[in-house]
């Protein structure tokens, strides 16, 4: 069954690469066609420092490009249509309507009530640094809401990447959620980190409104700032790699809304 799931699917699933001035990858994360519109996680979505952004779908071997296309990064903000951010729904709507994927299949999306805990699910996404597509099985374990967000857990690996992807019910290939992931193991400890590394950041840029010394025509203090960014943004890429365990998918209500009403 998730060979059928893989043949169905895969064709759908985009690799979404953040990339620097050097073109060098930044950020990854997954996402999936849903009709002329790319369906993603709203903190995929944002990615500090990218200059452009690869968008690509694979052939059936996962790996192969079946059509991609590098936007800039401006291009691809402005093609946001809906969105909220990663405390709540977390997910982001763009348009998707270049001819490079008119013949890319869209998936179907599936009342997330229709999957029952106990049933089988699959993930599909680009994890960790990896160019490739997988497939991976779980089950629905459970579902909750907080602070009126609807959860789904999943016993299956999700990992940094997997962000944004689809979760697929295996009995009829339909999208029953949206992968992400939430508060488990180190997250405390990164967000005081996270803390950190802001209060440091916003007091560096305080002491440079008095004015600057420049050390052979550099400015320390713009230095510190850059470094301090830097390593604020890698401690957040650590932040969903680190919680490896508990897989979480958001219920598509908001997502299904917008479909509704197109």
């Amino acid at each position: 069954m998730y060979r059928d799931t893989w043949n169905n699917c895969h064709s759908s699933i985009c690799s979404i690469s953040f990339l620097n001035q050097q073109g060098i990858r930044i950020a990854s994360g997954t996402g999936f066609k849903v009709s002329s519109y790319l369906v993603t996680n709203n903190h995929v979505f944002n990615a500090p420092g990218a200059i452009n952004v690869e968008l690509k779908f694979v052939n059936e071997d996962g790996h192969t490009a079946l059509a991609s296309k590098v936007i800039s990064y401006l291009e691809f903000q402005n093609r946001l249509q809906i969105g909220m951010p990663e405390n709540s729904w977390d997910y982001a709507i763009l348009n998707l309507n270049d001819n490079e994927f008119r013949t890319i299949p869209s998936l179907t999306l599936a009342d997330s009530n229709t999957i029952r805990i106990g049933q089988r699910v699959a993930v599909l996404g680009y994890q960790f640094d990896q160019n490739n597509l997988s497939i991976k099985q779980g089950i629905l374990s459970s579902r909750h809401t907080r602070a009126e967000v609807k959860y789904l857990q999943i016993d299956a690996s999700v990992n940094q990447g997997n962000s944004g992807g689809p979760l697929i019910n295996i009995d009829n290939n339909r999208v029953v959620g949206i992968v992400t992931r939430k508060h488990t193991g180190l997250t405390n400890a990164f967000d005081d980190l996270l803390k950190s590394f802001a209060t440091n950041i916003k007091a560096l840029e305080v002491s440079n409104q008095g004015g600057s010394v420049r050390i052979s025509g550099i400015d320390p203090v713009e230095v510190l700032i850059i470094s301090q960014n830097q390593m604020k943004s890698t401690a957040e890429e650590l932040r969903r790699s680190a919680n490896v365990g508990i897989g979480y998918a958001f219920e598509l209500d908001e997502i299904k809304s917008f479909f509704d009403n197109q």
